[in-house]
């Protein structure tokens, strides 16, 4: 199992758009198609960074998932308003759970 933490950066002014669009759609867009989101986040300090969790079992799962997402009618127009909303920079980090984690 690992964790990936993504972080997304709006456009300048447009983080509170992106944090509602990400909630309302992507988010449970992901969600139907088995992901697992342990929790979104905007960053204190940053008004346009938007940070989610996403849990997956393994590698194979993660590509199934994402598969599942990219494949789906929603897709393309999901695409379309985020890249309208983020200004290019992401970050992603995939992080194991350490044996005594509560994560685990």
């Amino acid at each position: 199992m690992f964790y990936e933490i993504r972080t997304e950066h709006a456009r300048a002014g447009r983080g509170t758009e992106l944090a509602r669009y990400m909630d309302e759609t992507v988010i449970p867009l992901h969600q139907e198609m088995g992901m697992h989101v342990v929790g979104a986040f905007t960053v204190i300090g940053d008004e346009d960074a938007f940070v989610w969790i996403r849990r997956f079992e393994d590698a194979a799962d993660r590509e199934r998932t994402l598969d599942a997402v990219h494949r789906h009618p929603r897709c393309a127009a999901v695409i379309d308003t985020v890249s309208a909303l983020v200004g290019g920079t992401e970050s992603t980090v995939r992080l194991a759970p350490t044996p005594a984690s509560r994560l685990r």
